[in-house]
């Protein structure tokens, strides 16, 4: 099989398996109360996932050497539809927590896989393009999630839209071991890049800050700060659209960004990893400071596509980066972005729990996307 066909098989069975989760970063946030949950649990379901993920990231890896990649990946792609069925049936705080740490595992395996698999189909010269196009497959995943799922939520409720997804999940499993199917151990990857080399502290630096800002604190977030904007909805030329919908529109556009990852990564191709990483971060920086004073439903918006532009080319910058680097790069990499992840929630819901303004959220992103451009440019080799 030719490496794009590849790459496309397993980003498109990276998207399947990502509809069920995407699909609760839209709906808990602004619809936590109708479920019984406190804002607190909102920011640990969506946190568990990341934390279980700091813990075991580097287990997998090692699991991936000695054990059938092909077999790990169909697993944990099965693994995920399950889980969203199980989020549907059984919405109650410890059912959900208990399957979002469940989700963590598979998400783990699915990940280490999908970009080890990415980097062993193409040449080195080709890999932010390569990476490219895989994260454009996996963001249309993340697309369906977000919007399909909220607009699902009002139209069918919370069990029917999941239960769909979890069929959809499902029938997509077979897609992964078709990827790996045509792969040979070490055919392409023998002698190009060292299996146990390093990540290095620029890169942990930067999937840290590429995890906390936008995994964990914005998109966590963004249902928050369209609430206190806009309450439960505004009307559109004689409609209503709640604000569920709203949230699931803004943050599916960060995902439709992403349809621009193949010419991000063409440019980080050109320019050098070590320019491209300072570009994106340093310009995403801008955009928070940009949301934090925007005026307006409108401006904040445009802030939030702006940022999740860059955000998209930094994170394609630093998975080609991880790649080129290595497995044990990859998982030190995707540990680190975890953690960041992680932490981002749970600072975020802090806001409402201490009356702090929520425009504090961009402030402290802006700050870290900012320090890692900085640690990019001075860390990452000038050749790259």
């Amino acid at each position: 099989m030719k490496p794009r066909p590849r790459v496309a098989l397993v980003g498109g069975a990276t998207a399947f398996s990502l509809l069920g989760d995407q699909a609760l970063y839209a709906i808990l946030p602004t619809y936590y109360q109708a479920m019984g949950l406190l804002p607190i649990q909102v920011g640990i379901l969506l946190a568990a996932n990341r934390f279980v993920r700091v813990f075991i990231n580097h287990g997998v890896e090692r699991l991936c050497h000695r054990y059938s990649p092909n077999w790990l990946l169909g697993g944990a792609l099965a693994g995920g539809a399950v889980l969203s069925a199980v989020y549907a049936l059984l919405p109650l705080f410890s059912v959900l927590l208990v399957a979002r740490l469940l989700w963590g595992v598979c998400w783990s395996i699915i990940r280490q896989i999908g970009i080890t698999t990415v980097v062993d189909s193409v040449e080195a010269g080709h890999l932010g393009r390569s990476m490219g196009l895989y994260s454009v497959l996996t963001r249309i995943g993340s697309v369906s999630g977000n919007f399909i799922g909220a607009l699902g939520h009002d139209l069918i409720g919370f069990t029917g839209i999941l239960l769909v997804f979890a069929l959809v999940s499902g029938l997509a499993v077979p897609l992964g071991p078709l990827a790996r199917g045509a792969l040979h151990k070490n055919d392409e990857r023998k002698g190009r890049v060292a299996e146990g080399a390093r990540a290095g502290w620029g890169l942990l630096f930067g999937g840290f800050s590429l995890g906390f800002v936008g995994h964990g604190m914005i998109l966590s977030s963004l249902g928050l700060v369209l609430k206190e904007g806009v309450g439960d909805g505004l009307h559109v030329a004689g409609f209503f659209i709640g604000v569920a919908t709203l949230t699931g529109a803004l943050m599916s556009s960060r995902w439709i960004v992403d349809l621009a990852a193949p010419l991000l990564g063409v440019f980080s191709d050109r320019v050098g990893r070590r320019r491209g990483g300072l570009v994106f971060f340093f310009a995403g920086a801008g955009a928070l400071a940009l949301a934090a004073v925007a005026p307006g439903l409108i401006w904040l918006g445009v802030s939030v596509l702006l940022f999740f532009f860059c955000a998209a080319g930094a994170g394609v910058v630093m998975a080609a980066e991880a790649g080129a680097r290595g497995p044990r790069a990859v998982a030190s990499y995707v540990t680190t972005s975890d953690a960041g992840a992680c932490v981002g929630p749970l600072l975020a819901w802090t806001m409402p729990e201490l009356d702090l303004p929520t425009e504090l959220i961009f402030v402290w992103g802006g700050v870290f996307y900012a320090v890692a451009g900085g640690v990019a440019g001075a860390s990452f080799d000038r050749g790259n």
